[in-house]
């Protein structure tokens, strides 16, 4: 090899060395956050039930006990209420008796008037299915956002500790997925044995965790 030639190379060496990129090392890890928030919305599901031997009577009597339902809820300001869960089948195999149910569900901030409601709606006939305070949407969303941040940063603090035993310090997160840890509402399964004459509602509000986990793929770097 020529002079020029190896002179060349003892030039460009040392800028092919410094540009090699640092060795990296992935790190993969998950985090959880949680806040509690204190429920805003008292959520009420009353049941309209009829049994009768023809499916025809059974449904007139629930939607004549719905209809009134909601026009007493409709009276009380501040109470949101919607008829769902229409059901209509038979009672037994030879279907000689039919059941027709429909749900009126109460969503509302003002407890004791939500709970007074509920207690006139058991005197009409509704049977209570559940009754207890939730987390309003706006309320989960504000919550999740908080947890959202307490999972980052406990992501970021196990990150750093993490790498700090490797001799390692962090260069960035790539790939960072966030998933809300949250029970959706159950529609309970309803009971045909309670009816008229059971006691006033009462629900009392108890603080809700609210869980968001977070994962991401770290780069540590010398």
């Amino acid at each position: 090899m020529n002079r020029s030639w190896m002179a060349a190379l003892a030039l460009v060496l040392p800028g092919l060395a410094q540009a090699q990129p640092a060795a990296e090392t992935l790190l993969h890890l998950s985090a959880d956050g949680s806040v509690q928030a204190a429920p805003d919305q008292l959520v009420a599901d009353l049941v309209a039930q009829d049994t009768s031997p023809a499916a025809a009577d059974s449904q007139r009597r629930v939607n004549a006990l719905v209809a009134r339902g909601m026009q007493a809820a409709r009276a009380v300001p501040g109470i949101d209420t919607r008829a769902v869960g229409y059901q209509v089948a038979p009672a037994d195999e030879k279907r000689t008796q039919w059941i027709a149910q429909q749900t009126l569900e109460l969503r509302g901030s003002d407890g004791p008037a939500l709970l007074d409601l509920a207690n006139r709606l058991q005197q009409l006939g509704f049977v209570t299915a559940s009754l207890d305070w939730r987390l309003s949407p706006a309320l989960r969303r504000q919550a999740y956002a908080e947890a959202t941040t307490a999972a980052l940063q406990a992501l970021q603090e196990a990150a750093a500790s993490a790498a700090a035993t490797l001799g390692l310090h962090v260069d960035h997160l790539k790939d960072v997925q966030l998933q809300q840890q949250m029970v959706g509402e159950l529609r309970p399964v309803l009971s045909m044995a309670a009816r008229l004459g059971t006691p006033a509602p009462q629900a009392t509000a108890a603080p809700e965790d609210v869980t968001a986990r977070v994962s991401a793929e770290v780069v540590l770097v010398r």
